[in-house]
């Protein structure tokens, strides 16, 4: 079993990257994105913590990330590992997922940062709101110029000491999230070698 965090800011390309995983490695991907998006539209207690967060361009509270990361752990069981996208994001979110993967035997793996310039993720994020609209989709609050600009130096700030903390843990890898997608795809294929087989 081989379990994962993508860590990288808001269009970096966590979610595609994350998908491909699952398809090609057999992981089950857990995002806080859309953990997050289904608690808001259920209206559960914790989805309208998080909506005040989200429609403010705020990061949502540790502990309502937390509670939904663990529902969802213990609720499911991944056949050949997990990936969790988009958390943790401080190291107070790292430590507690640490004790919570220990106490579940299921220590992390590989921590991998999507590095992407601030130019590259706002070119991005513009084309994604616009294909949004294309197919009359509702479009995404954090889609907003204005949030997305709150969200991205809040991201920088809060995930800046996660680095040296995962590194002391000799768990980080670093991909350069501005090539395309295949190409991110090789690296991260790359680095993670022959810890996973690819399913035929």
């Amino acid at each position: 079993m081989v379990k994962l965090v993508l860590i990288g800011p808001p269009g970096a390309g966590k979610g595609t990257q994350a998908e491909r995983l699952v398809r090609d490695y057999g992981l089950m991907h857990i995002s806080t994105g859309d953990l997050l998006r289904e608690a808001i539209k259920a209206e559960t207690p914790l989805g309208r913590e998080a909506k005040a967060a989200v429609d403010g361009g705020t990061l949502v509270p540790d502990e309502v990330v937390i509670g939904l990361v663990e529902e969802r752990l213990s609720d499911k069981k991944p056949a050949q590992g997990f990936i969790l996208d988009g958390f943790p994001r401080t190291v107070a979110q790292a430590e507690a997922l640490e004790r919570l993967l220990y106490s579940l035997d299921k220590p992390l793996d590989h921590v991998i940062i999507f590095d992407i310039a601030i130019d590259s993720l706002d070119e991005r994020i513009a084309k994604r709101a616009e294909q949004t609209r294309a197919v009359g989709a509702q479009e995404r609050s954090d889609d907003n110029a204005e949030v997305l600009k709150k969200r991205l130096e809040e991201f920088s700030r809060a995930t800046a000491a996660l680095s040296p903390f995962y590194e002391h843990r000799r768990l980080l890898r670093r991909v350069d999230a501005s090539a395309g997608i295949d190409d991110v795809a090789a690296q991260i294929g790359s680095l993670l070698g022959r810890a996973i087989k690819v399913r035929c």
